[in-house]
C-alpha cells in the first residue's frame, strides 16, 4: 500500500453529512437573509462577508484532522466542513462577477450544479469498486485506535473483525491485529443519537407507507398529474408560440417564438421528456410490468432533478428549491417501490433454449445467465 491512498469504509456516510451540512447551511442562510432583509455586518466602510465564516469553519476542519487521530473526530469534521463550505459558495455570485453582484441571477443555478456535481463525484469514488483487502485490514486497524482509547464499543469490534476476513497481507500480522481486537475491552452498542432516532423513524413511516395496498394507486396518480401539468405547459407554449392564442406565461417575455430564451426551451422540453417517461411507466403499468413502470418513473425524477431544476434554478433562484423537493419526495417514494418489486424475469436472447429460460423464472436468484445480466 506504499504510495497508495486508502478510503475510508465509511467515506459514504461522511459524504453525505457533509452535502447534507453544506446545502442545510445555503438554504439557512438565504433564509436568514431574506427575513431580516439582507443586513450587513460591519460599519465604518467595512463589510465582513460571510466567506469569511466559511473560511474559518473550514478551518477549523483542517485543524481538527490534523490535530486529532481517530474515527470519532471524522463526522464533527464532516459537519464543520460543509457549513463552512456553505458559507463559502453561497458567495460565488460576488466572486464572478465585475461588480462583486451577489444577487447575480444565474448564480443559484451554478450553486446547484456545484452540489449536483459534488454528488456525482461522490457516488463516483463510492462505485468506483469495493474496499480492496488492503483496505479492509487498514480500516480494521482504525478501529484500535477506538480501542486504544477506551471508547471501542461491540458494534465496532464485530465490523472491524468482518473487514479482517477478506483482508490480505501478513499472516502474522492479521493474527495479531484480529487478538487485539478480541482482547481490548469494549463497551455495549451505543444507543443511537437523536438525529439517528429521527432518520430511523422517517425510513420505518417511509417502509410502511410504502407497503400500504392503496399507495402504488396513489403515486401513480400523483405522477399522472405531474406529467399532465408538464404537458399542459408544452401545449400552452406551442399555442402562444406558434399559433398566437393566449398570452406569455410568467418567465416569457412574449408570445413570439424568437423571443424564447434558451433557457425557457431547455426547460420545456426537459419537462416533457420526463412526462414521457412517466407516460411510458404508466402504459408498462397497465400492462402489468410493475418494476418496469417504476424504474421509468424514477428515471423521470432524475431527469427533472438533474436537467429540468438546473434551469429551474436560473429561472426562478431559489423559490426552485420547493419543486427541487418535491422531486426528491417522489424519487425516495418510487425508489422504495422500485426496491419492493422482485426482478423483472430474464429475457431471451440469440441461442437461448426456452425450456432454459422457464427454469431460470422458476428459481430466480440461484442460477446465474452468463451474459444476459442475472
Amino acid at each position: 500500500m506504499r504510495g497508495r491512498l486508502v478510503r475510508n469504509a465509511d467515506m459514504a456516510t461522511l459524504h453525505e453529512t457533509w452535502l447534507v451540512a453544506a446545502v442545510a447551511t445555503v438554504l439557512v442562510i438565504r433564509t436568514q437573509l431574506w427575513l431580516t432583509n439582507y443586513p450587513q455586518l460591519g460599519g465604518a466602510g467595512l463589510h465582513i462577508a460571510h466567506l469569511l465564516w466559511g473560511g474559518l469553519f473550514m478551518a477549523l476542519t483542517i485543524g481538527l484532522l490534523l490535530t486529532y487521530v481517530g474515527p470519532g473526530v471524522r463526522t464533527p469534521a464532516a459537519v464543520l466542513g460543509g457549513i463552512g463550505f456553505g458559507f463559502f459558495i453561497d458567495e460565488l455570485g460576488k466572486f464572478i462577477t465585475a461588480d462583486n453582484n451577489y444577487f447575480f441571477e444565474p448564480a443559484a443555478a451554478l450553486i446547484y450544479l456545484v452540489f449536483v456535481g459534488a454528488y456525482m463525484l461522490m457516488r463516483s469514488v463510492q462505485r468506483r469498486r469495493g474496499l480492496t483487502p488492503a483496505e479492509r485490514v487498514a480500516n480494521a486497524a482504525d478501529v484500535l485506535v477506538e480501542a486504544a482509547m477506551h471508547r471501542m464499543d461491540e458494534t465496532e469490534r464485530e465490523r472491524a473483525l468482518t473487514l479482517l476476513r477478506d483482508g490480505a497481507g501478513d499472516d502474522a500480522f492479521l493474527a495479531a491485529l484480529r487478538r487485539a481486537l478480541r482482547d481490548a475491552d469494549a463497551l455495549p452498542p451505543r444507543p443511537p443519537g437523536a438525529p439517528a432516532r429521527a432518520a430511523a423513524a422517517v425510513r420505518s413511516e417511509a417502509t410502511r407507507l410504502a407497503r400500504h395496498p392503496a399507495f402504488p394507486a396513489v403515486l401513480t396518480a400523483v405522477f399522472a398529474l405531474w406529467a399532465a401539468f408538464s404537458v399542459l405547459t408544452v401545449l400552452m407554449l406551442v399555442l402562444w408560440a406558434g399559433f398566437g392564442v393566449g398570452s406569455a406565461a410568467p418567465g416569457f417575455i412574449s408570445d413570439r417564438i424568437e423571443d424564447l430564451s434558451f433557457i425557457n426551451i431547455a426547460s420545456i422540453a426537459s419537462s416533457f421528456v420526463a412526462a414521457l417517461l412517466v407516460a411510458d411507466g404508466i402504459v408498462r403499468l397497465r400492462r402489468g410490468a410493475r418494476r418496469a413502470a417504476f424504474e421509468r418513473f424514477e428515471q423521470a425524477m432524475l431527469v427533472s432533478i438533474f436537467v429540468t431544476q438546473t434551469f429551474s434554478f436560473v429561472e426562478s433562484q431559489f423559490h426552485a428549491v420547493f419543486g427541487l423537493g418535491l422531486a426528491i419526495v417522489l424519487l425516495v417514494a418510487v425508489r422504495r417501490m422500485v426496491a419492493a418489486e422482485p426482478p423483472s424475469e430474464p429475457t431471451l436472447v440469440r441461442g437461448d433454449d426456452p425450456a432454459r429460460a422457464a427454469v431460470l423464472r422458476s428459481a430466480p436468484g440461484q442460477i446465474t445467465q452468463r451474459g444476459s445480466g442475472f
